[in-house]
């Protein structure tokens, strides 16, 4: 009887994923590249931007901000060179693109996006980056193509509405685990 009712369940998840529509590839520069996101607040007194890929958000590490936008002015660095910040470094063993967002329903008016290799980074080099997606028309999303390998990310982003910028770090690892 239990089997039954296991197998049956099973039954009917396969049939409704099989229904919901796959996210597809984003036809423009910030487009919506994912399903729909849940809204991400910051536990700081100024908006983060928040990198998802593959069902996972990942926070950023913070290199600067300057925020305008809300009560008072804020102004903040990195204590360390952000080579030298932990960093949670999300394993995804397969993707080709990923998105940004900013917490409290803040937009991006103009943004760049670089991909560093991730030995480089922690070695301090931050000139040997490549550009992934840039823009400068307000939007909500940001998706941005990404290659296999060990990347740092790297965000620099202008707030809509005058309300500053920021720059934000991820360690993102697509393809094989590193040393298997």
């Amino acid at each position: 009887m239990r089997r039954q009712a296991l197998a049956a369940l099973l039954t009917v998840g396969m049939a409704a994923a099989a229904c919901t529509p796959a996210p597809t590839a984003s036809e423009s520069v910030g487009g919506a590249c994912a399903p729909e996101l849940p809204e991400r607040t910051s536990p700081t007194d100024y908006p983060v931007a928040v990198l998802h890929v593959r069902g996972d958000d990942l926070p950023p590490v913070i290199g600067e901000i300057e925020w305008l936008g809300g009560d008072e002015p804020v102004a903040t660095t990195a204590p360390l060179a952000v080579n030298l910040e932990r960093f949670t470094v999300l394993q995804v063993p397969d993707a080709s693109e990923f998105s940004l967002r900013m917490t409290d329903d803040v937009s991006i008016a103009e943004w760049r996006v670089d991909a560093l290799p991730a030995a480089r980074f922690r070695a301090g080099d931050f000139e040997s980056a490549t550009e992934l997606s840039s823009g400068d028309e307000a939007t909500e999303l940001i998706c941005v193509p990404v290659e296999g390998g060990e990347w740092a990310i790297r965000a620099t982003v202008t707030f809509a509405d005058q309300g500053g910028s920021g720059t934000f770090y991820w360690r993102l690892n697509v393809g094989a685990t590193p040393g298997a």
